[in-house]
């Protein structure tokens, strides 16, 4: 007997459920949090990102609320998003709290600048686009990269599941998904994305 699979993205923007259809064979999961926003003088952190692949029908209930971090704004902290329990993502801090990249066991987010200073780039491997948000410029700087995602960029090419916004330059806001803000700007919001491996 041949099994037969196709594929199915789905990519949530705001706040759902996901349900575990009955011809599952496996599913992938990719979470990115919301960046934070730059203060008067400092940068926002970028959102992480967690992925987690060919997760088991049995290791998922029938239904899965999925929560989507939202940027942050006026110098706070991004959203938190999640699929669930089984992935929880913080989001970065903003301006007034510090500035910090969102910190998992993942793909972190690039940590806002200090006045004057760069948000930070991050990558999580040499040949790998997938990365955290940049992170936010300073005060009268420019913003980090994520991977090879430019400062300030939002919806890079596959942006649904290969790469992350950068952060924003001063005054701009971080580049959707998860960059985070420069200073005096918002962050970009999180995405939570989804394939489903099915049986036809």
């Amino acid at each position: 007997m041949t099994l037969h699979v196709v594929a199915n993205m789905i990519v949530y923007t705001t706040a759902s459920t996901w349900t575990r259809p009955a011809n599952l064979e496996k599913l992938d999961v990719l979470v990115r949090s919301g960046g934070g926003a730059g203060s008067a003088t400092t940068g926002g952190g970028g959102g992480a990102a967690v992925l987690k692949e060919r997760i088991g029908p049995l290791e998922l209930p029938s239904s899965v609320a999925v929560t989507v971090g939202i940027g942050g704004t006026s110098g706070g902290d991004g959203g938190e998003s999640r699929f669930g329990g089984l992935i929880v993502v913080p989001g970065g801090k903003g301006g007034t709290n510090g500035g910090a990249g969102a910190l998992v066991a993942g793909m972190l987010g690039g940590n806002g600048g200090a006045s004057g200073q760069p948000g930070q780039s991050v990558s999580s491997g040499i040949v790998r686009l997938l990365a955290g948000g940049g992170g936010g410029a300073g005060s009268g700087s420019v913003g980090g990269k994520s991977g090879f995602v430019a400062a300030g960029v939002s919806n890079p090419l596959w942006w649904q599941w290969l790469q992350s916004g950068g952060g924003g330059n001063a005054g701009s806001a971080g580049g959707y998904p998860c960059g985070g803000g420069g200073a005096n700007a918002a962050g970009a919001n999180g995405v939570v994305v989804v394939i489903e491996y099915l049986r036809i």
